[in-house]
């Protein structure tokens, strides 16, 4: 490997020709509406009149790197004068040096990220020329560029978060209403006043940056973001030079709508005007209109992007040429296996390589007398690793506990029949995991398998009637272990967590005691550390972060009890901050540290088996 690096001299200044004609230095990029009958009232309108091709890019080469057959340049380009003022965005472009013109995307941060330089060359090891928009502004190459002189400047006007992040903030946060202000772009109630609008329109320049560069083929652009990222990936998706795109975690339809016999969810920010939000800026306005192939990149329990929302996403296309992929018991963190899967996305549908990605997996649902049946019968069987159906009856899509189904199997058909329960919702969907043709890298580390999700399907009763989760039969038990670590999600680190304490069977009478079975070695003294979090439950009953801490040590199997009283509450207290409930824990994480190495234990390895015994709530007061 090696580790040559190369810099510019100095700034080079290169500038494109537009296709159309190129506007005067302070000509507006935008004619602001001056009356209501003027602003657009659909998607399409918005869009209509807008050319990201007219204007010169004017783009700046600040630094280039060269490293492992790789390019790096961290550059910046105009997104167009608005109020007067330019606004300029950075972005770091990366290619593979291979003297050939290259499929491209672009990649659009999540919110309070910034572009990423590794990241960039890590998809060009995969043979993607991809240009990373740093939108939100925060500073990039400190050392280099202490004063942020390269950085993105949005001049008058500021679509990013705040001054938290971008050291140019006009704004003190995030603006989604339609409302003007000083710093929009119409002096009148638009939808081009929300930071939406601009956002998006960056990405439309970046796609004219990328089919200008000679290391590009125009003709295999496709388009991809991280949580807010997969907002603005949602908002540009109908722009026709796009071949295939790929939100992550952020992007759905319906973030107006609250959960099913709920009174909260929606997400809508005091836009103004609810009716004309739906029809300019939801995803929903968009997704209807985008025919080229999407892939849906998230997790089970992902606030940004519920999952049902994504599946009522999918519905809107005009087309089936869509995958889900997700990683399990997980808020807004898509693993390994599904960060694999864009790349082979873009493999096939931008680069053109056959990567044989199986359909999404055919399903049935069907309800007799108070069982579902649900079947799931995937493609490319010789391919499958394995099938895991999941059911939930908890109708809040962002703390539900998802219960693995029992299976059969009738030939390639696998079956799950799931109780209903009278006025209680069923959601339940199946995830087949596939076996790659050989293990790829990924940007950190290597994966041999992928996953696909089926339909997620539903049922909701007319007569819904939370209430009744109150007649369903009820345990203790959170884990004994017996199906490994099948309910948890471990983001990545060697404690895990769970969403358990959703689960409307879990008896969580007030007054019952955690108890955690542990199975020590001689001299093993381990710090037991549980967080519980109540965030995303209804807000007339949510608390906030709580944690507890206690060295234990032994020989043998042990019990310990604890109470709700034992937490303390951490700092970041919610505005209702109440004593903690086990009813109201919506994630509950444990870790166990060994005292004398300080190496913490991989709960999900044979070690951590061998130690973690069983989690429950036991009633009673000193023993089990």
């Amino acid at each position: 490997m090696t580790n040559k690096v190369t810099a510019t001299a100095a700034l080079i200044s290169v500038s494109f020709l537009a296709t159309c004609f190129t506007a005067s230095a302070k000509e507006e990029s935008l004619i602001p509406y001056t009356q209501a009958s003027e602003v657009p009232q659909t998607a399409l309108e918005l869009w209509k009149d807008y050319d990201p091709r007219q204007e010169d890019l004017e783009v700046k080469i600040h630094q280039e790197w060269k490293q492992d057959g790789v390019v790096s340049r961290l550059i910046s380009f105009k997104v167009g004068t608005f109020k007067g003022s330019d606004a300029r965005i950075a972005a770091y472009y990366c290619f593979p040096e291979n003297g050939e013109r290259n499929p491209a995307f672009v990649w659009s941060h999540g919110g309070g990220q910034k572009a990423q330089r590794s990241r960039g060359h890590y998809f060009a090891t995969q043979g993607f020329a991809t240009v990373d928009i740093n939108w939100l502004g925060r500073p990039l190459e400190t050392e280099l560029d202490p004063d942020n002189t390269w950085g993105t400047n949005w001049g008058k006007v500021d679509p990013t978060h705040d001054g938290r992040f971008y050291p140019h903030a006009l704004r003190e946060e995030f603006k989604y209403s339609f409302h003007p202000d000083e710093h929009s772009v119409d002096p009148i109630f638009s939808p081009r006043n929300s930071n939406w609008f601009l956002l998006s329109l960056a990405g439309r320049r970046a796609l004219s940056f990328l089919e200008q560069q000679p290391e590009v083929d125009p003709d295999k652009l496709g388009f991809a973001g991280y949580s807010m990222g997969g907002m603005i990936t949602s908002l540009t998706s109908i722009d026709p030079r796009l071949k295939a795109v790929a939100p992550f975690i952020g992007g759905t339809a319906n973030l107006y709508q609250n959960y099913d016999g709920m009174d909260f969810g929606a997400d809508t920010h005091e836009i103004g005007d609810l009716k004309l939000h739906k029809k300019t800026l939801d995803p929903g306005a968009y997704w209807k209109h985008v025919t080229v192939p999407v892939l849906f990149v998230t997790s089970s329990n992902d606030q940004y992007a519920t999952l049902d929302r994504i599946y009522q996403s999918m519905d809107l296309l005009p087309h089936d040429n869509w995958r889900v992929t997700c990683n399990m018991h997980v808020g807004h963190r898509p693993g390994p296996e599904q960060w694999v899967v864009l790349n082979q996305w873009f493999k096939q549908y931008l680069a053109g390589v056959e990567q044989h990605i199986p359909s999404t997996p055919p399903t049935t649902f069907k309800i007799e007398k108070s069982i579902a049946r649900f079947t799931v019968t995937p493609e490319q069987q010789e391919r499958l690793k394995g099938v895991e159906i999941y059911y939930s009856y908890g109708p809040n899509p962002i703390t539900r506990f998802w219960k693995q189904a029992e299976t059969t199997q009738e030939a390639n058909t696998w079956i799950a029949e799931l109780p209903v329960h009278p006025k209680l919702p069923l959601y339940t969907f199946a995830l087949c995991r596939y076996r790659l043709p050989a293990e790829q890298p990924l940007e950190k580390g290597n994966i041999s398998t992928f996953v696909l999700n089926s339909t997620e399907h539903t049922h909701i009763p007319g007569d819904i009637d939370l209430t009744a989760f109150d007649h369903l039969p009820k345990s203790g038990l959170i884990d004994d272990f017996s199906q490994g670590t099948a309910n948890w999600g471990s983001r990545g680190k060697p404690g895990f967590r769970t969403y358990k304490f959703q689960d409307p069977e879990l008896d969580t009478t007030p007054g019952n005691k955690l108890a955690i079975t542990l199975d020590l070695k001689q001299g093993q003294e381990l710090l037991l550390r549980l967080d519980v979090d109540g965030r995303y439950s209804d807000p007339d009953i949510a608390i906030g972060k709580f944690h507890h801490e206690r060295k234990v040590s032994g020989n043998g199997p042990q019990t310990i009890l604890i109470e709700a009283t034992d937490f303390e509450q951490g700092r970041n207290k919610i505005e209702n901050s109440r004593p903690l409930e086990w009813s109201s824990i919506t994630t509950f994480a444990i870790s166990l540290t060994d005292t004398r190495t300080k190496r913490k234990i991989n709960l999900a390895s044979p070690e951590g088996a061998r130690v973690l015994k069983r989690i429950e709530l036991v009633k009673g007061t000193n023993t089990l």
